[in-house]
C-alpha cells in the first residue's frame, strides 16, 4: 500500500478562575482523574483481549478538536462571558460577543473580495476584530463629547471631524488592552474545552493507546484550541497540535496543514517505526474528510447523535446561508458557506468509516487497520 501522503495533487488568572465552572471543576478534579486511571490499569491487569491487528505499527491519528471531542457551542458561550467581563473592566462596556462576532465576519468577507490578501489567520481575525470595536467604542464616545461641546447632534458633525475623531482612537488605543481581552477569551475557551469534552472521550483515547501503544496523536484545527492546554481531559493524550497559522500555515482543507501534521509524526514516532497508517477523525466533511483524504488519510467522520451537541448541520449544511438560523457565534461568510457545501457534497466518497458514538472509534480504527494490512 502507498504510504500516507504519497497521493498527489488568554488573560488574568484570578478572573479566569473567577469565570470557571465549578461543577466542571469537580467533575475533573486530578484525584478523580487518578483514581479513574488506576482502575482502568487493575482492569486492564485482568484484560484478556487479543492485541488490536498492527498494535506494533507506527500508526498517526490525528484529530479534529471542536464538535468532534467536545461541543464547541458551551465553549463558546463560556468564553463570551470571559471577553464580557474584560470587555467591561477595560472600560468598554457597550461592546458585546455579537459585535466581534459581527465583525469577524465583516473582516472575513474583506479578504475574500480581495484574492490577493493573505488571509489572517484566527488568532488575527479575533484580534483585528477586537481592535477595530475598540477603535468604533473610542470614535463614538469622542464624537459625542464633540457634540456635545457643539451644541448639536452626533449625526449632524460633519466628515472631517468624524475622520479626525477615528483617527485619535487608532492612535490612542492600547495593543496591551486588545491582546488582554483576546487572552481573556482564548484562556476560558480552553478551559471551557477541558471541562466540555464529551463524557465517553477520554476512556475512548485510552483504549486507543492501550490498542495501539505506538500511535502518535495529533490535533489539525483552523480554531484557536490546542489540546496540549486542556490539562484534565486531553494533554496527557496528546503529542502535538498543528493549528491555521502555525509558522504560516494555511487552514483546512489546504493540503500544508496536513503535511505539517505529517511531518511532525517524525518528531515523535518511536524508534525507527516508519509511519503505516494514518487515520483522521472529524466532524467537517469538507475540511476534515475531504482535506485529509487529498494527502492520503484514511478517514472517521464523527456525525454523532443528537445528545452529542454538534453544529455542523446548522453551521454548514444549509440550503440558504442568507436565511438560516446558525449559531450567533458562527462568523463564516455566505460565499464561504456556499462552497463549503459543494466541498462537503465531493468529500462523501472519501469517508472511510462513520460513527454516531465516539466510543465507536476504537473499532472503526481496527478495522481500518486491519483493511491496511490486507490490502
Amino acid at each position: 500500500a502507498a504510504a500516507p501522503g504519497s497521493s498527489a495533487s488568554e488573560g488574568e488568572d484570578a478572573f479566569m478562575d473567577a469565570s470557571m465552572d465549578d461543577t466542571a471543576a469537580e467533575v475533573y478534579s486530578s484525584d478523580e482523574l487518578d483514581k479513574e486511571d488506576k482502575e482502568e490499569e487493575d482492569e486492564d491487569e485482568d484484560d484478556d483481549l487479543p492485541k488490536a491487528p498492527g498494535h506494533d505499527l507506527g500508526i498517526l491519528l490525528t484529530w479534529d478538536l471542536d464538535d468532534t471531542l467536545y461541543p464547541l457551542t458551551p465553549v463558546i458561550g463560556r468564553a463570551n462571558i470571559a471577553f464580557s467581563m474584560m470587555m467591561s473592566k477595560l472600560g468598554y462596556t457597550d461592546v458585546s460577543p455579537r459585535d466581534i462576532s459581527r465583525t469577524v465576519k465583516e473582516i472575513r468577507s474583506e479578504y475574500n473580495d480581495d484574492p490577493e490578501l493573505f488571509p489572517p489567520t484566527y488568532v488575527q481575525l479575533r484580534t483585528k476584530a477586537i481592535r477595530r470595536e475598540m477603535v468604533r467604542f473610542i470614535t463614538r464616545k469622542n464624537l459625542e463629547a464633540v457634540a456635545v461641546d457643539e451644541g448639536t447632534d452626533v449625526e449632524k458633525l460633519t466628515s472631517p471631524i468624524v475622520t479626525l475623531a477615528e483617527t485619535k482612537a487608532q492612535r490612542s488605543l492600547d495593543n496591551s488592552a486588545v491582546r488582554a481581552v483576546y487572552d481573556a477569551w482564548e484562556n476560558e475557551r480552553h478551559a471551557a474545552a477541558d471541562a466540555n469534552v464529551y463524557p465517553d472521550v477520554v476512556p475512548m483515547l485510552k483504549r486507543l493507546q492501550r490498542d495501539y501503544p505506538h500511535a502518535v496523536m495529533g490535533a489539525v484545527t483552523n480554531g484557536a484550541a490546542n489540546p496540549l492546554k486542556m490539562p484534565l481531559t486531553l494533554a496527557p493524550r496528546f503529542d502535538f497540535s498543528v493549528s491555521w497559522g502555525d509558522d504560516g500555515i494555511a487552514r483546512k482543507p489546504d493540503r500544508a496543514i496536513y503535511e505539517a501534521a505529517l511531518e511532525r509524526y517524525k518528531e515523535f514516532a518511536p524508534g525507527d517505526k516508519p509511519m503505516r497508517v494514518w487515520i483522521h477523525i472529524g466532524d467537517d466533511l469538507a475540511y476534515d474528510v475531504g482535506g485529509s483524504s487529498a494527502v492520503g488519510a484514511k478517514t472517521i467522520w464523527t456525525d454523532l447523535t443528537e445528545d452529542y451537541g454538534q453544529t455542523a448541520e446548522a453551521r454548514l449544511w444549509v440550503d440558504d446561508p442568507a436565511t438560516a438560523e446558525r449559531p450567533a457565534w458562527s462568523t463564516a461568510p455566505e460565499e464561504e458557506l456556499v462552497m463549503r457545501k459543494k466541498l462537503a457534497e465531493g468529500a462523501k466518497d472519501r469517508i472511510t468509516a462513520t460513527v454516531s458514538q465516539m466510543s465507536q472509534i476504537p473499532d472503526a480504527v481496527r478495522r481500518i487497520v486491519r483493511d491496511v494490512l490486507d490490502e
